[in-house]
């Protein structure tokens, strides 16, 4: 478990071999153990690409699964509407993101890689941290 400090927050991640939480908080909630992931992360948050190769643990119901599931695979620098993923997983974009809202995994699982069709949309850590983050990816933003 760790806490790293980006933009003003500190990021927290729960885990002990799988992932169980990561959130943002304006305290740090863990003590500063360095590993491999909070070694990815701190790259990560400096602004190179990083794939986050590990393993995670949701204990959600299984559409919410699906969704988070599939929100792993949007590639770094890239983003997907509610919409086109509603339509992928044959739903609704609200459906997207009410089950967004449930991730309990931030950057891991990159929700904030999913946008409005006209705009960034929610993010439960806030707008201007879901903005931040796609412009660390380099995302050009309207």
């Amino acid at each position: 478990m760790f806490s790293i400090f980006w933009n003003g927050l500190y990021f927290n991640v729960e885990a002990s071999g799988k992932v169980k939480r990561a959130f943002f908080s304006r305290e740090p909630v863990f003590g500063s153990d360095r590993n491999e992931l909070s070694e990815m992360l701190e790259r990560y948050f400096r602004g190179e690409k990083v794939v986050f190769d590990c393993e995670f643990e949701l204990d959600l119901p299984e559409f919410t699964t699906k969704v988070l599931e599939r929100v792993v695979e949007i590639p770094y620098g890239e983003t997907m509407t509610y919409g086109e993923l509603a339509e992928e997983l044959k739903t609704s974009p609200r459906a997207v993101g009410q089950a967004l809202k449930r991730n309990p995994i931030a950057i891991i699982i990159p929700c904030h890689r999913v946008a409005a069709k006209n705009g960034v949309g929610g993010y439960s850590a806030g707008v201007e941290i879901k903005k931040a983050l796609l412009r660390l990816e380099g995302v050009k933003l309207p």
